[in-house]
């Protein structure tokens, strides 16, 4: 790509005739021409699943865009086919900036009337009605423009450094040759200093701090050096299963790195955290060919070649100074040593994955890592992994009732027709036998939604609309149906969150149908997936209950141990390593918000502020799953509450899966020994452990106060 549009090498053409080519010649323009869809993007100010709907026929561009469109395909085949072509208006010609043109930036030929208001450039191009290149690659006129400034002349507002006088433009930049940096083909990159490297400054230098303890020098002192050392430095992973791709390498830059780097201290604001933004960082990413995600500029930042594919050509950096890591839902402390945090990032990646985001975001990518789907190059075409079977393949949207608040389908829903399904939330007064026990015991469900999640049924595919269809309790999907036929005790917590008609998933349905029979249920409409279903949940439940009995096994707890014998083991677990109990509530956050990120919104900075955003164009992002995931938790649960209950103890407060039962003695096995008791001590999910004891009276008094117990005694439960 470097030089790719020579000022001398390629023509300006006029208006193709007989209209655009075809949407198969505008692809494989663009790709012989090596440039990526966000390239395209770029130069006329659309998004890539725009330039997608050109390539694939899905839409036409019109008036203007048509256009410069247009002169941007004719000037790439006659380039290719080493001919010449009429020069174009410049009003007419695409952003040649904003095709990654690094080496010889190509400005429109004719004279422009107006500087562009943000690199100062002439352009006669309009944006708004002010004169501004179409893409936000602004054309630099010299090397002394385009490139970042040296660590010791950056003197810019908000960097580090900042104290002195700022100094003329001349004088703030390094001058030297503008150089892309290309990153190796996927089998060409070599893995042998692990996944991840945490970066501290050092005397002379950076220190990269390695999983397996070792370390390296790093040379860099800007961004640019960054990227170019991670590239030829052996670090990555393997991917979990051979038909997915390998997750990309991940920097950790520490305080000390980023200031030694020459970073902003601080997280951009909204707008400067755009992927075409005009940030110094994304400035500097520009002059060697690198940019970053949809996701733009954050605590966790993904820069790929602009001629690269995000899933297999990318480097991550983690900014603990902007909020990775200390501060999001890691919650790691901030005393770690830079090899200390290696070695717990390191042992994570060796357990899950290579952390990329939030424990969340890991979760959720570790789906797709054990349920791969077929995967082409964005930029080449080429086919890089074949897939599984049971793979989310294509993005669709949720049925209206499934839709998440925010969600453009559930801007004008009325909220009966949302769906009903939530975790439990109810407490009650204690009932006259219980009023003379001396305490209360709370115990918490291991993981409660991950427990039985196995065994959820998902198609891959979109909801289809029917009216009156029968029950099928394999047919995913939601119903709108009344369960008030279902019998209901006083002294339990109700099977379903809802009274009358309203919207359920299919586990929540198929419980219903278990207590009274299918035959007392009479759906109104449903919304279902047809097609073939498979447990997508399945190697992911396994992986991650896998990955936990192996930290709690290093932390000496193991499934052997007798119930006594691990009850004091949990007991002393404040007192064990704590590095492996920061890796224990990593692997518990990454399941619970592996779940809500089923459903969470975009995280784009151009649809931050969107009052009603769309699909995000991932496959995986399915609010259904998540809602058949919940649905599932309360109905396993309530089927033990309503079990256990035959020995005569019901339930005086759930919150999700934190229960409090009233006993005699302050001990939990008073509840789990009894004959027809379904709760069992242990450490696989779905099974209970010990969370406080309270005297009754404790109890009645939050009872007074109008709150539920429950939910107060959650917030006292440790990682297990």
């Amino acid at each position: 790509m470097d030089g790719l549009f020579d000022l001398d090498a390629i023509s300006e053409p006029g208006p193709p005739p007989g209209g655009l080519p075809l949407p198969a010649q505008r692809r494989r323009l663009r790709r012989q021409s090596g440039l990526s869809p966000h390239q395209i993007a770029d130069a006329y100010g659309v998004s890539e699943d725009t330039v997608r709907a050109w390539e694939q026929g899905r839409t036409t561009p019109r008036g203007d865009t048509a256009t410069i469109y247009g002169h941007l395909l004719a000037a790439l085949a006659t380039r290719q086919e080493g001919t010449a072509g009429p020069d174009t208006q410049p009003t007419q010609a695409p952003d040649w900036a904003a095709l990654g043109v690094l080496r010889h930036q190509v400005p429109t030929r004719a004279a422009a009337h107006a500087p562009c208001r943000r690199c100062q450039q002439p352009t006669q191009q309009r944006v708004g009605g002010h004169p501004q290149h179409l893409g936000t690659r602004c054309p630099a006129p010299d090397a002394d423009r385009a490139l970042p400034a040296s660590p010791a002349s950056r003197t810019a507002p908000g960097w580090p450094g900042s104290s002195t006088p700022a100094l003329p433009q001349q004088q703030r930049f390094e001058a030297r040759p503008t150089v892309r940096l290309a990153y190796p083909p996927l089998k060409a990159r070599g893995m042998s200093d692990g996944p991840l490297a945490v970066l501290d400054a050092g005397p002379s230098g950076l220190i990269a701090h390695l999983a397996d303890g070792h370390t390296l020098t790093c040379p860099a002192d800007d961004l640019h050096g960054l990227l170019t050392w991670a590239v030829n430095t052996p670090l990555g992973a393997v991917p979990i299963r051979r038909e997915a791709l390998p997750p990309g390498p991940l920097l950790v830059l520490t305080a000390t790195a980023r200031a030694r780097l020459a970073l902003p201290t601080s997280l951009p604001d909204l707008p400067a955290r755009h992927p075409r933004s005009d940030h110094p960082l994304l400035q500097q990413a520009r002059t060697i060919g690198w940019q970053t995600d949809a996701d733009g500029l954050g605590p966790w930042t993904r820069l790929h070649p602009s001629a690269g594919d995000p899933a297999c050509d990318s480097i991550h950096l983690a900014l603990t100074d902007w909020g990775a890591l200390h501060h999001d839902a890691w919650n790691l402390p901030e005393r770690l040593t830079p090899s200390e945090l290696a070695a717990v990032l390191g042992q994570y990646a060796s357990l899950v994955r290579t952390p990329l985001g939030a424990p969340g975001a890991c979760g959720h990518q570790l789906m797709r890592d054990l349920r791969p789907p077929p995967h082409r190059h964005t930029a080449t075409g080429a086919q890089l992994t074949a897939g599984v079977r049971g793979a989310l393949t294509m993005p669709v949207d949720p049925a209206p009732c499934e839709a998440p608040p925010g969600h453009q389908l559930a801007s004008h829903r009325a909220e009966q027709d949302a769906l009903a399904d939530t975790d439990i939330d109810w407490w009650r007064h204690p009932a006259p036998d219980e009023a003379d026990r001396a305490y209360v015991v709370c115990l918490a469900v291991n993981l409660l939604h991950l427990a039985g999640s196995n065994e959820i049924r998902v198609a891959d595919g979109p909801a289809h609309h029917f009216h009156h269809p029968p029950f099928d309790p394999k047919r995913p999907g939601s119903w709108l149906v009344d369960l008030s036929a279902v019998p209901q005790h006083a002294l339990l917590p109700p099977a379903f969150a809802s009274t009358g008609l309203a919207w359920h998933t299919t586990p929540a349905v198929a419980y219903a149908a278990l207590r009274v029979g299918a035959a007392q249920l009479q759906p109104v409409q449903g919304w279902l997936r047809p097609g073939p279903t498979s447990p997508y949940l399945a190697p992911w439940y396994d992986h991650l209950r896998s990955a936990r009995l192996t930290v709690l096994k290093r932390l000496g707890i193991t499934a052997t141990l007798e119930t006594p014998d691990l009850l004091t083991a949990l007991t002393d677990l404040p007192q064990t390593d704590p590095l492996q109990r920061t890796l224990l509530h990593a692997l518990h956050t990454t399941v619970q918000d592996a779940f809500e990120a089923l459903a969470q919104p975009p995280a784009q900075p151009d649809q931050a502020a969107l009052a009603a955003w769309p699909s995000p164009k991932e496959p995986s992002w399915r609010p259904d799953l998540r809602a058949a995931a919940v649905a599932n938790a309360r109905a396993n649960l309530h089927r033990k509450l309503a079990r256990t209950s035959r020995s005569g103890y019901w339930p005086l407060a759930v919150a999700g899966g934190h229960i409090v039962y009233a006993t005699r003695t302050p001990h939990l096995t008073e509840i789990t020994d009894t004959p027809h008791s379904d709760f069992k001590i242990g450490l696989s999910p779905g099974h209970v452990l010990p969370v406080a004891v309270r005297p009754l009276h404790w109890y009645t008094a939050r009872c007074a106060e109008g709150t539920n117990p429950a939910q107060l005694l959650k917030g006292t439960c440790p990682s297990w």
